[in-house]
């Protein structure tokens, strides 16, 4: 008999999302280790012959932070060598929650785990803690829980030690602890009251943090639902990691200047708008994509802020626009490893090779020398990148300063701490509960 339209569109249950995960977790985890395709991109073609018609965006959601977790803890699964996909999803779920999932529920009962006698470590204060989590699944047998196995192996050599008192080893591994947790969603509000946007959050359920020096930005925790929220619906209250709201800070626009910010990373224009918003909207952004699509994607979004003294265009990185000296500042964005933003994009730990970093450290200095050409004698050169490693944050200035000694660094208040740098600023994840990002604030003299 035939099924309805109805019966064919019911919604799924979780145990219908579990199975999705699992029955694409082989083809996800060969497209990105071995084609090193994105966890989107990968997600996406996976489904598109085992889509479940009708699917909750709830289960998408489901399936793509399972497989996150995976890709998190690959290091640690991969050598196990554990035969059925429930079995590796249920692991990295369990290494990477504070309590079992509906999910993971789902994955212990296909493989006979009993769910009583599984303990959750996402939230564990240490890695010796998330390591007993290992060893229990093991029943005791011994296992190489070793951080570093969870990141690529030139991470090593590129990694600065962070700041802090304790010794170097222990610094660097909190910073590996940090990127081995789910990271919180930042808002910021553009154009609107802002504790009328925290009321409204309030009003929703929600509980924001408020920064206690920006305040106009919160913390809410990972991968909140703000669909419901008035202001998010009407682009004053955007989703902005905390680091990307430091760079703005860091260029201290003047309402009335002209700004070009280069996008190098999808950021969907949300510096442009900050700094469309700290110029009061007086003013010109000009935002500048590497292609058309990204530019129209980019163009629709501004359309809905508050702002309508951002323009976009798009650059190919060879030919600078507008005028020599055009500009009172740029803000430069500029291609990266990413390391910073391995929080969210676990995935992209796997996907690059050390080779490439001296490369990208090179299209770095390129890019700088480029967008140089248009700040005025006196204007600002903002370069920011979303990474820690050596090659791509101080050796790159250093690079480029030393061809371009019309250009000196401008020390600046740090704009998450009640002290001032010398021009450049690396923030990290482990200190400020977000992305890992470097910036350095340039005068052309």
């Amino acid at each position: 008999m035939k099924r309805s339209h109805r019966q064919a569109t019911i919604r799924p249950t979780f145990a219908a999302a579990a199975e999705q995960a699992a029955a694409i977790a082989p083809t996800v985890l060969h497209a990105v280790l071995s084609q090193r395709h994105r966890l989107s991109t990968a997600i996406s073609r996976a489904l598109q012959e085992r889509t479940i018609r009708g699917a909750r965006a709830q289960d998408r959601a489901a399936i793509t932070r399972s497989l996150r977790a995976l890709l998190r803890w690959w290091g640690w699964i991969e050598p196990l060598r554990l035969r059925r996909p429930e079995e590796q999803l249920l692991l990295a779920a369990l290494l990477d929650l504070p309590e079992l999932s509906a999910l993971g529920r789902v994955w212990a009962e296909r493989i006979g785990r009993p769910v009583d006698r599984l303990v959750p470590v996402g939230d564990a204060p240490s890695w010796t803690a998330r390591a007993e989590g290992l060893k229990r699944w093991l029943d005791g047998r011994p296992a190489n829980a070793d951080p570093w196995r969870l990141f690529p192996a030139w991470l090593r050599d590129q990694l600065p030690v962070p700041p802090g008192d304790e010794t170097p080893k222990a610094r660097r591994l909190d910073f590996l602890a940090s990127l081995q947790r789910p990271p919180p969603t930042w808002v910021a509000v553009r154009g609107h009251d802002e504790k009328a946007a925290w009321a409204q959050l309030r009003n929703a359920g929600l509980k924001p943090w408020v920064h206690r020096r920006i305040a106009s930005a919160a913390k809410l925790p990972p991968e909140t639902d703000l669909t419901r929220v008035e202001a998010f619906g009407s682009g004053r209250l955007v989703v902005q990691d905390l680091a990307s709201q430091a760079v703005g800070i860091v260029c201290d626009p003047d309402p009335g200047e002209r700004w070009w910010v280069v996008r190098g990373e999808a950021d969907g224009g949300l510096p442009a708008l900050h700094l469309a918003a700290l110029m009061a909207g007086k003013g010109v952004v000009v935002a500048t994509c590497p292609t058309e699509r990204q530019r129209h994607e980019t163009a629709l979004r501004l359309r809905r802020g508050p702002f309508h003294n951002i323009t976009t265009k798009v650059w190919d990185g060879r030919h600078p626009i507008g005028k020599p000296a055009g500009f009172d500042g740029v803000l430069l964005d500029a291609p990266c490893s990413g390391v910073g933003g391995w929080r969210r994009h676990p995935d992209a730990r796997w996907t690059l090779s050390a080779e490439e970093i001296p490369q990208l450290a090179a299209r770095q200095v390129q890019a700088l020398e480029a967008a140089s050409s248009r700040v005025r004698p006196g204007g600002i050169l903002v370069y920011t990148v979303l990474t820690v490693t050596r090659p791509e944050t101080l050796a790159a200035v250093d690079a480029f300063l030393r061809g371009h000694p019309e250009f000196q660094l401008q020390p600046f208040p740090h704009p998450l701490e009640d002290t001032t740098t010398g021009g450049t600023l690396q923030i990290w994840p482990q200190l400020h509960d977000c992305d890992g990002r470097f910036i350095a604030r340039l005068i052309r003299t």
